[in-house]
């Protein structure tokens, strides 16, 4: 886990008072990656599973900003079939 990586999350969001959007990509195993998007400007952040789960806490501990539990949008991983012709 990069504790870093949590720390600009915040620090992006929380300078502008904002939670940022999250969408959460899942392979068929349930490996997850998170990318946390900045409604203002559109930067991008990338977490891994531990990673999210720390934002989320304390995102629920500072309540003004980070991200929101309840709004992540979530894409399952599927695989592209080759073309048959």
């Amino acid at each position: 886990m990069d504790a870093r990586q949590v720390e600009l999350v915040l620090a992006h969001l929380c300078r502008k008072g904002l939670f940022g959007d999250v969408r959460a990509w899942c392979e068929s195993r349930f490996d997850c990656v998170y990318v946390v998007t900045c409604p203002d400007c559109g930067c991008r952040f990338v977490l891994d599973e531990t990673e999210f789960q720390e934002l989320v806490e304390r995102s629920n501990a500072l309540q003004v900003c980070g991200v929101l539990p309840t709004a992540i949008d979530v894409r399952m991983f599927q695989p592209r079939l080759p073309f048959s012709g």
